[in-house]
């Protein structure tokens, strides 16, 4: 993969905000309709380092941009776990299954 610091035209130490405004240009300039390689490669540049959290993941693995699949995996392991379900645990305790016996 291309540096996407070059292909969408951006100094290194760029805001979210000049990013979004190189990348709407980039997009602009290349539709995808008239030039599908270069859509999918400004496209790519900019899910690589949209965010200053994938910037810094660029950074220091030099990656890839994420695919939705690592994406879902990501939000699956950092979901809070849920809660337990008290409805059977209220049911044990009223039908006595936790009592002990002497």
């Amino acid at each position: 993969m291309q540096d996407p610091y070059l292909i969408l035209c951006v100094p290194r130490d760029a805001t979210d905000e000049v990013i979004h405004q190189a990348y709407l240009t980039a997009v602009h300039d290349y539709p995808a309709e008239r030039d599908p390689q270069a859509f999918q490669a400004i496209r790519s540049a900019y899910e690589t380092i949209r965010t200053q959290k994938l910037r810094l993941e660029y950074a220091l693995f030099n990656t890839d941009p994420p695919t939705p699949e690592d994406l879902l995996q990501r939000l699956g392991r950092e979901r809070r776990p849920r809660r337990p379900d008290l409805g059977l645990f209220r049911e044990l305790l009223r039908s006595g299954a936790g009592e002990t016996k002497s």
